[in-house]
């Protein structure tokens, strides 16, 4: 993350981190005799962290403008389930394998800490709407320390 000056890094199954990431979007236009042309294309979720959260994956690391965005909601996690990696890093690991995103138990876990951190970080995927609080960062899209 420091290397790539992001303060952002998120590890997990690539069929996870695509649907978190992405949506599949129908669109049609009227053609001429009443008839009508529909496709489907993927659209981002949201375009990049300066937007929000995508989701929750299988290991969630925040930097300094997530940690102070979530601030005391992060202890509120399960201990197991969150390490501190050093100043103004957390590691947020909702299960124990990357294989269990997707699963009832995943999702399940998944859905109690999008709403200990706050619903409103996050995309809302049953709503197709972007969250409403987002991380503080400076003109160039990179994050206060």
């Amino acid at each position: 993350m420091r290397l790539v000056q992001s303060p952002l890094a998120m590890a997990g199954l690539e069929t996870d981190l695509h649907g978190k990431q992405r949506r599949l979007v129908h669109k049609s236009t009227p053609l001429e005799g009443g008839k009508e042309f529909t496709w489907s294309q993927e659209e981002f979720t949201v375009r990049d962290y300066s937007e929000g959260l995508p989701g929750l994956v299988w290991r969630n690391f925040y930097g300094p403008p997530f940690v102070r965005m979530f601030g005391e909601r992060l202890a509120s996690l399960p201990p197991e389930c969150r390490e501190p990696l050093g100043e103004d890093l957390v590691l947020v690991q909702p299960y124990t394998l990357p294989r269990e995103a997707g699963t009832e138990a995943g999702l399940a876990r998944e859905r109690e800490f999008i709403a200990l951190l706050g619903p409103e970080c996050f995309y809302d995927h049953e709503r197709l709407a972007l969250p409403t609080r987002r991380p503080v960062l400076d003109a160039l899209g990179q994050s206060l320390h």
